[in-house]
């Protein structure tokens, strides 16, 4: 909002500029392992907020697209940066019999912070200006990265780059993403179908929700500012309120009790989405399919997102884990880039039902696929 707010994108540049963040996470998944490797994961989550806020003070006083694509990738490193030390941080303080509880949090905190950062961002702008907004976010993000430094301890295995090493190998060769341990992670079955399952996840989630769903709920149904404001809200908060259940029931009876009916509800509403102009029969009647069809895809997306990253880590030795977890990421951004773009091609060719019904069969494959070949 606040980018959108100060340098008045067109649609091309706005592609490019999420683009360069995109990019920007693929690049830098694996150095930021090898850091996390090596210096543990309290000092990727201190710097991270600084990048974070210096990435924000150039937003806020430059003037220049090369300068925004330049900010916007500094942006997609601090956030995979973000990320991965918190994903890895839950998983060293976690085990498998609580794992998905303890990420149940951080998915919750984003989608409260996903309904109350536009009324933030809209005040700021308002009393301040797009400017002096990012300015104060820049300021506040200064302020958590000093508040880790104080308050997070490191929770790092002692030997977990001590695991697995012949007698010639030294421990700073083990501090490196390795490609023998790349090569180990995709030859396991479990890890290989998680990378396929999260790609075709977050490529669906990112190239529907947050991009042709918008579009066809202003486009198609003809929402509003402040009509679309509340769909969204309600949407994430639907999602904030099956996160806390849906890890109590992934920790219980396994990840694929939450992973797949979780992606098979995303799939079926994101089929069914298009058909809503030509099966209701009033605006009220289509009001309503649209609630429950977004209700639904709500509920899935909360099933998947406490559990998600633990399949990435399950049954794994801690020496693996940092790249496993880097896997998570690099497959997320793949996969949301490839099918936002694939997506977005079509809807202009074919208009909005191709791609959705396109991006619903694959959720039904990637959930078919999920159930019959993952192994816990």
């Amino acid at each position: 909002l606040l980018v959108a707010q100060k340098f008045q994108l067109s649609a091309e540049l706005w592609g490019a500029v999420c683009a360069a963040e995109g990019l920007a996470k693929i690049l830098c998944a694996m150095p930021v392992a090898a850091v996390l490797s090596s210096w543990g994961r309290k000092p990727v989550l201190v710097l991270s907020f600084i990048c974070f806020g210096f990435s924000m003070t150039a937003l806020a006083h430059n003037g220049t697209i090369l300068g925004l694509l330049g900010a916007k990738l500094l942006v997609g490193a601090a956030v995979l940066a973000q990320n991965s030390g918190m994903q890895l941080f839950l998983t060293d303080i976690s085990s498998s019999e609580n794992k998905s509880r303890v990420m149940a949090p951080v998915l919750m905190a984003e989608k409260l912070s996903s309904m109350i950062g536009p009324l933030i961002g809209g005040k700021l702008i308002q009393v301040f200006g797009a400017t002096g907004a990012m300015t104060q976010l820049a300021v506040i993000t200064f302020f958590l990265g000093f508040v880790n430094q104080g308050m997070l301890k490191e929770t790092k295995p002692r030997q977990e780059n001590q695991e697995n090493l012949s007698p010639n190998d030294s421990p700073k060769s083990a501090k490196k993403p390795s490609e023998g341990k790349l090569k180990q992670l995709l030859q396991d079955v479990r890890v290989k179908e998680a990378v396929i399952f999260s790609a075709f996840y977050w490529g669906i989630m990112a190239s529907t929700l947050y991009c042709l769903v918008p579009l066809m709920l202003t486009q198609v149904f003809g929402l509003g500012a402040l009509a679309f404001s509340v769909v969204l809200a309600a949407t994430n908060l639907l999602c904030f309120l099956c996160a806390k259940p849906a890890a109590e029931w992934s920790d219980r009876w396994g990840r694929k009790a939450v992973l797949v009916p979780g992606m098979v509800l995303v799939g079926i509403a994101t089929v069914l989405l298009p058909g809503i102009p030509k099966v209701a029969t009033s605006q009220s009647s289509e009001i309503l399919l649209l609630t429950l069809l977004l209700g639904a895809l709500a509920v899935g997306q909360g099933l998947v997102g406490p559990a998600l990253p633990t399949i990435f880590t399950d049954g794994l030795a801690p020496s693996l884990q940092v790249e496993s977890l880097s896997l998570l990421r690099i497959s997320t951004e793949v996969g949301a880039v490839t099918l936002s773009l694939s997506m977005c091609y079509l809807v202009g060719s074919s208009g909005f039902g191709l791609p959705l019904v396109a991006a619903g069969v694959a959720a039904l494959f990637a959930a078919a696929r999920f159930s019959i070949k993952y192994q816990a």
